[in-house]
């Protein structure tokens, strides 16, 4: 058992018989239908019809445009691998997924980071770009036990992510980061029809950053930020032959409550979680010196329901995700005998308020029980309310995003068909409010080069649209695979002209892929 456990975690076998016609359309239906997919309690997969069922590809990825914040690449480029089954051995129900991403991004700006965007303020830039080597790789897997008694179900969900790069051009940063989340959980049956749920949530995140200089002879411009425009001193370090290292260790703890419902017909999942978060971020390793503490409440719910016909699958989702941030800055000396670094102060001057919530529905038409078409609308709400105290500062951004999308499947008799797939979207920033003083004593660069561009981008409206075709060709002999093709492809681009955005930029990507369905 021991074997077979770790042998489908690792995604290292595709098994198992099934007398299903429509691979992608059975797939695509099941994670419609099944509401607790996503829930992070890994118990719930004992409540749903399960379907022993896999998909792998290898995928290039390309994305270019001006249409972007100031930290990304003008554009980047990826090869990478995934591949996810859902698979049943005796009593046993798992999930497992693995993804690996080799690319790189040209033309990026200023950032000395893996990840420019996180919510942490306390980041290192330098006055000029250059090209990124980057890998991305990550492991998810889910185990449900057996119900105990036919009540009790014991489950595990582990996520394990790496990602490591480098830039090649002085200065030369280099970053890695690790993160680690499991989340024990257990749900208990308390009739035919409901059953609770609890889960335990635990992370871990590091991230190591050194930036040095190949050419020593040469000094370079470093701003460490501590939010919203600002930075240690209001005036640049310089790195010429000593290199600049910092590490970030962030850990999460928490939990989510569930109550499910299921009938023959209608299945709802009501999900309620809380936690928090509390990363360090310090420079140096001899003499570690704090440059902040970023932490945060998280809370909110997520919902979701199924209504179940004959001849259709109705979907309703409500998702809110609340992020209450307090960001701690440190003035320090280092003494002059011990060389460590002191506190004399500390407290929070930059915070932020983060909301995202969506309400969404989804119908998908059934013929003989097999998916048809789908359609869908959702309306998203993104809302950022970031705030520097000893000045004033502040940036609030509200932001409600309309998409429209709609699937359909060509399927014939050998199985093999096409899937063609069109998306719309208009986002509206209905709010924005931005103040920041300039300094009379500096050269202000990371409020010119970044902020004004960062906060223009966030509240410029822009449309985009979205489409794929897939191809599947007919199943193998042994009927248990089906290879297919897929191009797929996104288009942005602003509804006006601002100081920093025009109607003549745009972002596009697209993808083609080559996978395999697996049953």
């Amino acid at each position: 058992m021991h074997t077979k456990i770790l042998y489908t975690v690792a995604l290292l076998a595709i098994s198992s018989i099934s007398s299903a016609q429509h691979i992608q359309q059975d797939l695509e239906k099941f994670r419609q239908q099944e509401v607790v997919l996503n829930s992070d309690n890994a118990a719930f997969l004992q409540q749903t019809k399960f379907s022993n069922i896999g998909n792998t590809s290898l995928k290039y990825d390309l994305t270019k445009g001006d249409f972007k914040h100031p930290l990304m690449a003008q554009e980047q480029q990826y090869v990478g691998f995934a591949s996810e089954r859902y698979q049943q051995l005796e009593d046993w129900k798992f999930y497992g997924k693995f993804n690996l991403d080799v690319g790189n991004e040209k033309e990026v700006a200023y950032t000395t980071q893996l990840n420019p965007l996180r919510i942490n303020p306390y980041t290192v830039v330098d006055s000029l770009g250059g090209n990124w080597n980057k890998q991305r790789y990550g492991l998810q897997a889910k185990i449900a036990s057996p119900l105990v008694n036919d009540r009790i179900g014991f489950g595990l969900g582990l996520q394990y992510k790496v990602s490591t790069g480098a830039r090649q051009r002085d200065p030369r940063p280099e970053n890695t980061n690790n993160y680690l989340e499991l989340t024990p959980s257990l749900t208990y049956v308390l009739d035919p029809k409901s059953t609770l749920g609890i889960n335990g949530n635990y992370s871990y995140f590091v991230e190591d950053l050194a930036v040095s200089n190949i050419n020593t002879q040469t000094v370079h411009n470093m701003y460490k930020l501590i939010g919203l425009g600002e930075y240690v001193g209001s005036s640049p370090l310089f790195i010429s032959s000593s290199p600049i290292t910092r590490k970030y260790t962030g850990n999460k703890f928490g939990g989510s409550l569930q109550y499910l419902y299921q009938s023959e017909n209608i299945k709802l999942l009501v999900d309620g979680f809380l936690n928090t978060y509390s990363e360090h971020a310090t420079d140096g390793v001899v003499f570690p010196q704090q440059a902040g503490k970023h932490q945060y409440l998280q809370y909110g719910t997520h919902i979701v329901s199924n209504i179940i016909r004959e001849s259709a699958l109705h979907t309703f989702r409500i998702n809110w995700d609340q992020k209450d941030v307090d960001n701690t800055e440190y003035h320090q000396y280092q003494d002059p005998t011990t060389r460590e670094y002191i506190t004399l102060f500390s407290d929070v001057f930059n915070t932020n308020l983060v909301t995202e919530a969506s309400i969404g529905y989804q119908m998908g038409s059934l013929k003989d029980n097999i998916l048809q078409w789908q359609t869908g609308i959702s309306v998203t709400y993104d809302g950022l309310d970031n705030r520097y105290a000893s000045n004033q500062s502040q940036q609030t951004v509200d932001r409600l995003t309309y998409r429209a999308d709609f699937k359909r499947y060509f399927v014939s008799e050998d199985a093999s068909g096409i899937h063609v797939q069109v998306g719309f979207i208009y986002s509206d920033a209905v709010n924005a409010d931005f103040a920041y003083d300039e300094k009379s004593y500096s050269t202000n660069f990371i409020a010119h080069h970044i902020l004004y561009p960062a906060n223009q981008f966030l509240s410029i409206n822009y449309w985009g649209a979205d489409a794929a075709l897939q191809y599947n060709f007919k199943r193998t002999e042994n009927r248990n695979n089906q290879f297919y093709v897929r191009l797929s492809g996104n288009y942005l681009q602003p509804t006006s002209n601002e100081t920093y955005f025009n109607k003549d930029m745009s972002r596009i990507q697209g993808q083609l892929s080559i996978g395999l369905y697996s049953l």
